[in-house]
């Protein structure tokens, strides 16, 4: 009976916390980053990894923008069709995968293992929270593409399963840099302090 009732409390939390998520997603991770950043002891080796795990992450998202558009930008949810070429024949959510693998890359990056698993938390729960919110909407937007789509593409990671659509990118790759300008803005200003923080930590160690 707890057991029963504890599901149901965090099922109710996690349709909630969708929309305000969704509303709010480009904001969410500043106090994260911030919190990351100032308690980062950053070593060029970990550096060095976390810096590939973030850019593998970042070249999956601008080939998932090739096919799904800047209408990942929008504030309110919208679709004009279902997306399932590229990346999407793999993941139903290859874009919130992408920042999965570049959150655990700052992370790696960060060296601090206590402030990661705080942060892997919040992102569980918000992916959670905002995969429930955008795939209850294509269930009602695409009810019969949508239902044979999910029956074949896990929700998260790629298991080797794949759709088959054969479909070409919609957008250029300019297109797709372009609507990234903010989240490399963003990212660069991350790496530019995990830099200086691994760059003045060496600094201070050789004068000690």
């Amino acid at each position: 009976m707890y057991k029963n009732w504890s599901l149901n409390i965090a099922k109710s939390a996690i349709k909630k916390a969708g929309p305000l998520f969704f509303k709010y997603r480009d904001v969410l991770p500043v106090p994260l980053a911030a919190l990351l950043i100032y308690r980062s002891k950053p070593k060029g080796l970990n550096f060095l990894l976390g810096f590939f795990f973030i850019l593998v992450g970042e070249l999956l998202r601008i080939w998932a923008l090739r096919h799904i558009g800047p209408t990942t930008r929008t504030r309110t949810i919208c679709a004009d069709f279902l997306v399932t070429s590229g990346p999407y024949k793999y993941s139903r959510n290859p874009i919130y995968f992408a920042n999965l693998i570049k959150v655990v890359g700052f992370i790696i990056s960060s060296g601090d293992l206590l402030c990661g698993i705080y942060v892997l938390l919040f992102y569980s729960f918000e992916f959670l929270a905002l995969i429930n919110f955008e795939e209850s909407y294509l269930a009602r937007r695409f009810p019969i593409q949508f239902n044979r789509y999910k029956k074949i593409v896990p929700v998260f990671f790629p298991t080797g399963k794949v759709f088959d659509d054969k479909s070409t990118p919609s957008w250029k790759l300019e297109q797709a840099i372009w609507s990234e300008r903010r989240t490399f803005l963003s990212t660069g200003l991350l790496l530019f302090v995990l830099i200086g923080k691994t760059f003045l930590g060496n600094r201070f160690k050789e004068h000690c």
